[in-house]
């Protein structure tokens, strides 16, 4: 017999392990957004904190990136993470959930369901619920041995996410929780549930689970939602599912940070009420990759002209939590943790942030290679057709694509329609303009209209036939709400004047592979202002040792060390740093890798720094 089996179940007052009252106090640590060579020392600042249990999303798109394609390795090594979990004594609440926002692209969704004619997402409709269900029979599996009945950390495990804020579709929760059930969960099945209205709690929650009601972790608020709780789920027990302890960051938006000292006054009074806490995010990470998602909606810092809008997240997914990405903590972490303390009757521990030793090194970039003389290297696939086909079309879910149209009468006047979610016009390989979800275009070569037709660029049209190359990338899909069913990437027309383009040769780069690059000097090639280029140096750097790689000086792109892309980066701020964790760096020579799709001035040398820099200036992003 397994001694250490623990049958978890709840009431109104609580929650309970083998019948024994376990106040649960928890925190959101995403596996795979952090290193597997930091794995141990986050979890480690969890049990420093007082956190019994860890709460974990595991990502779809991330698992299954292609429909039958499975991905459990490295940082998405789901099983080695749960282990270390239980190693730390922690226990966990696991959220397996098909949707999880989390401000990951599409929320997580894989994007190859926007291909498949007539799958409706978050509903019961048969192809979504088949094509969860393929994907189950991989995961499930994988955590059952994990389960606390089996003696393993999982006490309980998540059906969907904050369903209530988007859909009405009882039918599609019930059968995920009997999904669950039927393939051997016998844990609670439970989900969060924003709060902002009891009708969100209404639709969503989980038939004979329990219910995590989520918030802005500030003072003053701890009584209203106590009293939803009353309202809604007086059997539940008062559990705050995610307890948010600060908020992610948009491109081209100032980084707004909570204070300190207002999160832990929020963290005293849901204390005092009897809440079970979970921090969301305990420890925060990074969006590495194409990872990272994006939000229509108002600015969290609204400018006085501008409204409803596409809000692309930046890589850093620090989210001003009481650890931040790189593992460091600060005042908020030590502050929390005394209300902690404080509450549970543990002595006042010192205010002593453990060591984080970081380095700086210069990169001499001795090779640079142009993007457009490197197409049949990058392109996975070529198709022709009418109109642009968009990259869920092709079987793509990330980076760029490139539509080439031919025109053989040209007027001095382009425009891109429905551009998702930045595109940029090249006329006989020449820079024309850059188009921009929701603003518009810019140019700095022709004039920029805005009319009653949209946005265009006038240029220089004496050549007489035209080929345009039209480079457009997915910056991320929306993440929440309903919109995330109209998020294909790409463009619909390429129109000159008023004309709409006929002919196009679509080529699909997910910039998965650089191998096939052919480089040449830096110092002998001749740079052009937005035109795509890479950049690659060789450096020398202490294995194990983090770092960031200094942004600055550079116009929009991606970067690779020793093949592992940190994520995508951007001129407008406000982050001009990119994290690199000690883990991808080893002993000997490393590679770095940027490809800068709009380079504003030539870049002969990059650097890393010592300290991280998020909430640098904001410029509107174009």
């Amino acid at each position: 017999m397994n001694t250490n089996i623990l049958m978890p179940s709840f009431d109104e007052k609580g929650f309970y392990l083998n019948g024994e009252p376990f106040f649960m106090v928890s925190g959101d640590i995403h596996y795979f957004r952090i290193h597997p060579s930091d794995w141990d020392k986050r979890l480690d600042l969890a049990v420093d904190f007082g956190l019994n249990t860890v709460q974990t999303y595991t990502p779809w798109n991330l698992h299954e990136p292609h429909p039958g394609v499975y991905d459990f390795d490295g940082m998405l090594d789901m099983e080695l993470f749960l282990k270390k979990c239980h190693e730390h004594g922690l226990k966990v609440l696991l959220r397996p959930s098909p949707y999880i926002c989390s401000e990951c692209d599409l929320g997580g969704l894989p994007s190859w369901l926007l291909a498949e004619q007539g799958l409706i997402i978050r509903t019961c409709e048969e192809k979504y619920m088949v094509a969860i269900e393929r994907y189950y029979k991989q995961l499930v599996p994988r955590f059952l041995p994990y389960l606390s009945t089996r003696g393993g950390p999982i006490i309980a495990v998540a059906v969907e996410n904050e369903y209530g804020n988007y859909g009405t579709d009882r039918e599609y929760i019930d059968r995920l929780a009997q999904m669950l059930t039927d393939m051997g969960v016998d844990v609670p099945l439970y989900d969060t549930e924003g709060a902002e209205t009891p009708k969100f709690l209404a639709y969503g929650g989980v038939k004979n689970g329990f219910t995590g009601i989520n918030y802005r972790g500030i003072g003053g608020v701890a009584d209203k939602y106590a009293g939803i709780r009353e309202a809604c789920v007086p059997d539940k027990p008062y559990f705050i599912g995610e307890f948010w302890a600060g908020r992610s960051a948009h491109s081209g938006e100032p980084f707004k940070r909570r204070e300190p000292r207002e999160t832990s006054d929020g963290l005293r009074e849901a204390l005092e009420k009897g809440a079970n806490v979970n921090f969301y995010m305990f420890s925060g990470g990074t969006s590495f990759g194409f990872s990272s998602g994006g939000f229509y909606g108002l600015s969290y810092t609204p400018r006085p002209d501008t409204k409803r809008r596409y809000l692309p997240f930046v890589t850093s997914y620090d989210v001003d939590s009481p650890v931040h990405e790189d593992g460091t903590v600060g005042e908020k972490y030590f502050l929390c943790r005394d209300e902690l303390d404080k509450y549970l009757g543990r002595p006042t521990r010192p205010h002593v942030a453990p060591p984080h030793p970081t380095q700086s090194v210069v990169v001499e970039l001795k090779h640079r290679a142009g993007l457009f003389d490197n197409l049949d290297a990058l392109t996975a696939k070529v198709e022709e057709s009418v109109y642009p086909l968009k990259m869920e079309d092709m079987g793509q879910s990330y980076g760029l694509i490139m539509y080439t149209q031919k025109a053989d009468t040209v007027f001095s006047r382009v425009s891109v329609s429905g551009v998702k979610d930045r595109a940029t016009v090249f006329a006989n390989g020449k820079y024309v303009g850059t188009f921009m979800r929701d603003r518009g275009a810019t140019s700095d070569v022709g004039k920029t209209i805005n009319d009653t037709d949209g946005s265009a660029v006038t240029f220089d049209s004496s050549q007489g036939e035209y080929t345009f190359d039209v480079l457009t990338e997915n910056l991320g899909r929306i993440c929440f709400g309903y919109r995330m069913m109209e998020e294909k990437k790409g463009i619909d027309y390429l129109v000159n004047d008023l004309r709409v383009i006929s002919g196009c040769i679509n080529r699909s780069i997910p910039l998965d592979y650089l191998s096939g690059i052919e480089w040449c000097e830096n110092s002998a090639a001749r740079f052009e202002k937005h035109m795509p280029v890479f950049f690659k140096g060789a450096f020398e750097a202490k294995a194990g040792i983090d770092t960031y790689l200094s942004t600055e000086g550079l116009g929009h792109g991606y970067a690779w060390i020793n093949g592992f892309n940190l994520g995508r980066y951007d001129k407008a701020g406000p982050q001009y740093t990119l994290y690199v964790p000690g883990g991808l760096i080893k002993e000997g020579e490393n590679e770095l890798i940027i490809l800068d799709i709009d380079p504003m001035s030539e870049t002969m040398v990059a650097s890393f720094v010592e300290a991280e820099c998020l909430d640098g200036e904001a410029h509107e992003i174009t």
